[in-house]
Protein backbone atom coordinates (compact mmCIF):
# COMPACT_ATOMS: atom_id res chain seq x y z
CA UNK A 1 0.00 0.00 0.00
CA UNK A 2 1.39 3.36 -1.01
CA UNK A 3 1.14 5.98 1.70
CA UNK A 4 1.89 9.48 0.50
CA UNK A 5 0.50 11.57 3.38
CA UNK A 6 2.70 13.43 5.79
CA UNK A 7 2.53 12.59 9.50
CA UNK A 8 2.38 14.85 12.53
CA UNK A 9 3.03 13.16 15.85
CA UNK A 10 2.14 15.58 18.66
CA UNK A 11 4.48 14.14 21.28
CA UNK A 12 3.09 14.98 24.71
CA UNK A 13 5.91 14.48 27.26
CA UNK A 14 6.00 11.26 29.30
CA UNK A 15 3.30 9.39 27.43
CA UNK A 16 5.69 6.66 26.20
CA UNK A 17 5.88 8.57 22.95
CA UNK A 18 9.61 8.02 22.49
CA UNK A 19 8.96 4.39 21.49
CA UNK A 20 6.56 5.51 18.77
CA UNK A 21 8.80 8.39 17.70
CA UNK A 22 11.80 6.15 17.13
CA UNK A 23 9.74 3.55 15.29
CA UNK A 24 8.25 6.18 12.98
CA UNK A 25 11.67 7.69 12.32
CA UNK A 26 13.05 4.29 11.39
CA UNK A 27 10.11 3.58 9.10
CA UNK A 28 10.21 6.83 7.09
CA UNK A 29 13.97 7.32 7.12
CA UNK A 30 16.04 9.90 9.00
CA UNK A 31 16.30 12.24 6.00
CA UNK A 32 12.50 12.69 5.93
CA UNK A 33 12.11 13.70 9.58
CA UNK A 34 11.69 17.22 11.03
CA UNK A 35 13.20 18.36 13.33
CA UNK A 36 16.31 16.56 12.10
CA UNK A 37 18.62 14.63 14.35
CA UNK A 38 21.23 17.30 13.69
CA UNK A 39 18.98 19.95 15.24
CA UNK A 40 18.20 17.69 18.19
CA UNK A 41 21.90 16.96 18.76
CA UNK A 42 22.66 20.68 18.56
CA UNK A 43 20.04 21.23 21.27
CA UNK A 44 21.68 18.81 23.74
CA UNK A 45 19.56 15.85 22.67
CA UNK A 46 16.22 17.63 23.08
CA UNK A 47 13.73 18.88 20.54
CA UNK A 48 14.81 22.32 19.31
CA UNK A 49 12.80 25.51 19.99
CA UNK A 50 9.58 25.64 18.00
CA UNK A 51 10.65 28.44 15.64
CA UNK A 52 13.81 26.50 14.73
CA UNK A 53 11.78 23.38 13.94
CA UNK A 54 9.32 25.37 11.83
CA UNK A 55 12.16 26.97 9.87
CA UNK A 56 13.53 23.55 9.02
CA UNK A 57 10.01 22.50 8.08
CA UNK A 58 9.92 25.30 5.49
CA UNK A 59 13.35 24.31 4.22
CA UNK A 60 12.35 20.65 3.82
CA UNK A 61 8.98 20.54 1.98
CA UNK A 62 9.47 16.85 1.13
CA UNK A 63 9.45 15.80 4.81
CA UNK A 64 7.31 12.81 5.80
CA UNK A 65 7.28 13.06 9.59
CA UNK A 66 7.06 16.11 11.85
CA UNK A 67 7.21 15.28 15.55
CA UNK A 68 8.13 16.92 18.80
CA UNK A 69 7.02 18.38 22.11
CA UNK A 70 4.95 21.02 20.33
CA UNK A 71 1.31 22.01 20.80
CA UNK A 72 -1.24 20.47 18.48
CA UNK A 73 -2.08 23.92 17.09
CA UNK A 74 1.22 23.64 15.16
CA UNK A 75 -0.91 21.53 12.83
CA UNK A 76 -1.85 24.81 11.08
CA UNK A 77 1.70 25.01 9.69
CA UNK A 78 1.37 21.60 8.01
CA UNK A 79 -0.32 20.45 4.79
CA UNK A 80 -4.09 19.95 5.08
CA UNK A 81 -4.12 16.17 4.63
CA UNK A 82 -1.41 15.48 7.21
CA UNK A 83 -2.14 12.37 9.29
CA UNK A 84 -2.21 13.31 12.98
CA UNK A 85 -1.27 11.08 15.93
CA UNK A 86 -1.58 11.66 19.68
CA UNK A 87 -0.86 9.38 22.65
CA UNK A 88 -2.67 9.89 25.97
CA UNK A 89 -1.64 8.56 29.36
CA UNK A 90 -3.29 8.36 32.75
CA UNK A 91 -2.56 11.90 34.07
CA UNK A 92 -1.39 10.74 37.51
CA UNK A 93 1.03 8.23 35.99
CA UNK A 94 2.20 10.79 33.44
CA UNK A 95 2.88 13.40 36.13
CA UNK A 96 4.79 10.95 38.33
CA UNK A 97 6.87 9.94 35.32
CA UNK A 98 7.53 13.61 34.61
CA UNK A 99 8.69 14.20 38.19
CA UNK A 100 11.04 11.20 37.95
CA UNK A 101 12.39 12.68 34.72
CA UNK A 102 13.13 15.97 36.50
CA UNK A 103 14.89 14.06 39.29
CA UNK A 104 16.97 12.01 36.85
CA UNK A 105 18.05 15.18 35.04
CA UNK A 106 18.99 16.86 38.31
CA UNK A 107 16.42 19.64 37.87
CA UNK A 108 15.28 19.06 41.46
CA UNK A 109 15.96 16.74 44.36
CA UNK A 110 13.55 14.10 45.60
CA UNK A 111 13.37 15.93 48.91
CA UNK A 112 12.28 19.15 47.16
CA UNK A 113 9.76 17.31 44.98
CA UNK A 114 8.13 15.56 47.93
CA UNK A 115 8.10 18.73 50.02
CA UNK A 116 6.38 20.53 47.15
CA UNK A 117 3.65 17.88 47.07
CA UNK A 118 3.32 17.98 50.86
CA UNK A 119 2.71 21.73 50.57
CA UNK A 120 0.01 21.19 47.95
CA UNK A 121 2.14 22.30 44.99
CA UNK A 122 2.86 20.36 41.84
CA UNK A 123 6.50 20.06 40.71
CA UNK A 124 6.03 20.95 37.06
CA UNK A 125 3.14 21.93 34.81
CA UNK A 126 -0.44 21.01 35.58
CA UNK A 127 -2.91 19.57 33.03
CA UNK A 128 -0.19 19.25 30.41
CA UNK A 129 -2.21 17.09 28.01
CA UNK A 130 -4.97 19.70 27.83
CA UNK A 131 -2.36 22.42 27.41
CA UNK A 132 -0.84 20.61 24.43
CA UNK A 133 -4.16 19.69 22.83
CA UNK A 134 -6.36 22.65 23.76
CA UNK A 135 -3.86 25.46 23.41
CA UNK A 136 -4.65 28.12 20.84
CA UNK A 137 -2.42 29.37 18.03
CA UNK A 138 0.20 31.92 19.03
CA UNK A 139 0.53 35.00 16.84
CA UNK A 140 4.29 35.50 16.95
CA UNK A 141 7.44 34.66 15.01
CA UNK A 142 11.01 33.60 15.70
CA UNK A 143 12.28 33.39 19.25
CA UNK A 144 9.15 35.14 20.54
CA UNK A 145 7.01 32.30 19.20
CA UNK A 146 9.13 29.72 21.01
CA UNK A 147 9.21 31.73 24.25
CA UNK A 148 5.46 32.23 24.27
CA UNK A 149 4.84 28.54 23.58
CA UNK A 150 7.10 27.52 26.48
CA UNK A 151 5.28 30.00 28.72
CA UNK A 152 1.91 28.57 27.65
CA UNK A 153 2.87 25.28 29.29
CA UNK A 154 3.29 26.83 32.73
CA UNK A 155 1.19 30.00 32.83
CA UNK A 156 -1.94 29.86 35.01
CA UNK A 157 -4.96 28.55 33.12
CA UNK A 158 -7.56 31.29 32.65
CA UNK A 159 -10.57 29.14 31.80
CA UNK A 160 -10.39 25.44 32.69
CA UNK A 161 -13.76 24.61 31.13
CA UNK A 162 -12.87 26.23 27.80
CA UNK A 163 -9.44 24.55 27.70
CA UNK A 164 -10.96 21.14 28.37
CA UNK A 165 -13.60 21.71 25.69
CA UNK A 166 -10.93 22.61 23.12
CA UNK A 167 -8.77 19.62 24.12
CA UNK A 168 -11.67 17.17 23.73
CA UNK A 169 -12.58 18.73 20.38
CA UNK A 170 -8.97 18.41 19.24
CA UNK A 171 -8.79 14.75 20.27
CA UNK A 172 -11.93 14.03 18.28
CA UNK A 173 -10.32 15.60 15.23
CA UNK A 174 -7.08 13.62 15.51
CA UNK A 175 -6.76 10.78 13.02
CA UNK A 176 -5.24 8.30 15.46
CA UNK A 177 -5.46 8.56 19.25
CA UNK A 178 -3.60 5.95 21.26
CA UNK A 179 -3.11 5.15 24.92
CA UNK A 180 0.11 4.38 26.73
CA UNK A 181 -1.31 1.25 28.34
CA UNK A 182 -2.19 -0.23 24.94
CA UNK A 183 0.72 0.60 22.67
CA UNK A 184 0.52 -2.62 20.60
CA UNK A 185 -2.97 -1.64 19.42
CA UNK A 186 -1.72 1.84 18.52
CA UNK A 187 1.23 0.49 16.53
CA UNK A 188 -1.03 -1.94 14.71
CA UNK A 189 -3.50 0.77 13.74
CA UNK A 190 -0.79 3.12 12.49
CA UNK A 191 0.69 0.31 10.41
CA UNK A 192 -2.73 -0.48 8.96
CA UNK A 193 -3.38 3.19 8.13
CA UNK A 194 0.03 3.93 6.65
CA UNK A 195 1.54 0.64 5.58
CA UNK A 196 4.68 1.57 7.51
CA UNK A 197 6.51 -1.33 9.20
CA UNK A 198 6.60 -0.28 12.85
CA UNK A 199 8.53 -2.18 15.50
CA UNK A 200 7.22 -1.96 19.05
CA UNK A 201 10.12 -1.06 21.30
CA UNK A 202 10.68 0.22 24.82
CA UNK A 203 12.79 3.34 25.00
CA UNK A 204 13.42 6.27 27.32
CA UNK A 205 12.65 4.42 30.52
CA UNK A 206 13.09 6.58 33.57
CA UNK A 207 16.61 6.58 34.96
CA UNK A 208 15.21 7.36 38.40
CA UNK A 209 13.76 4.71 40.75
CA UNK A 210 10.03 4.55 41.38
CA UNK A 211 8.68 7.05 43.88
CA UNK A 212 6.80 6.01 46.98
CA UNK A 213 4.03 8.58 47.34
CA UNK A 214 1.46 8.92 50.09
CA UNK A 215 -2.28 9.06 49.43
CA UNK A 216 -2.18 12.77 50.20
CA UNK A 217 0.62 13.39 47.71
CA UNK A 218 -1.27 11.45 45.04
CA UNK A 219 -4.36 13.53 45.80
CA UNK A 220 -2.32 16.69 45.19
CA UNK A 221 -1.35 15.35 41.77
CA UNK A 222 -4.98 14.51 40.97
CA UNK A 223 -6.23 17.89 42.18
CA UNK A 224 -3.75 19.68 39.91
CA UNK A 225 -4.75 17.61 36.86
CA UNK A 226 -8.54 17.72 37.05
CA UNK A 227 -9.18 18.58 33.41
CA UNK A 228 -6.50 16.17 32.17
CA UNK A 229 -8.35 13.46 34.10
CA UNK A 230 -11.63 14.51 32.48
CA UNK A 231 -10.01 14.50 29.04
CA UNK A 232 -8.49 11.07 29.59
CA UNK A 233 -11.70 9.55 30.95
CA UNK A 234 -13.74 11.02 28.09
CA UNK A 235 -11.47 9.71 25.36
CA UNK A 236 -11.14 6.27 26.98
CA UNK A 237 -14.92 6.01 27.25
CA UNK A 238 -15.36 7.01 23.61
CA UNK A 239 -12.73 4.51 22.49
CA UNK A 240 -14.37 1.69 24.46
CA UNK A 241 -17.76 2.64 23.04
CA UNK A 242 -16.38 2.56 19.50
CA UNK A 243 -14.74 -0.81 20.12
CA UNK A 244 -18.04 -2.20 21.40
CA UNK A 245 -19.89 -0.94 18.33
CA UNK A 246 -17.29 -2.54 16.05
CA UNK A 247 -17.56 -5.83 17.94
CA UNK A 248 -21.35 -5.84 17.70
CA UNK A 249 -21.15 -5.17 13.97
CA UNK A 250 -18.67 -8.00 13.46
CA UNK A 251 -20.92 -10.41 15.32
CA UNK A 252 -23.98 -9.24 13.38
CA UNK A 253 -25.70 -7.93 16.47
CA UNK A 254 -25.70 -4.38 15.10
CA UNK A 255 -26.56 -3.27 11.59
CA UNK A 256 -23.76 -1.81 9.48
Amino acid sequence: MKFDKKIFFCHIPKTAGTSLRLSLEQAVGEAAVVPSQALISHNCGRYPPLHVALQELQDKPDFRLFRGHYGFWVRTYLPKKTLTIVVLRDPVERTISNIRHFLADGKMTEKDALESLDQGRLPGADNLMCRYLGGTSIAAEGQELSDRFVASKTNPIDDYKALLKRAVSTCRSVNIVGFTDDMPALFERISQETGLPLTLRQDNRSRYPALSLSDRQLDVIRNHNTIDLRLYETMRAERNSNKLICLLRKTGMLGS
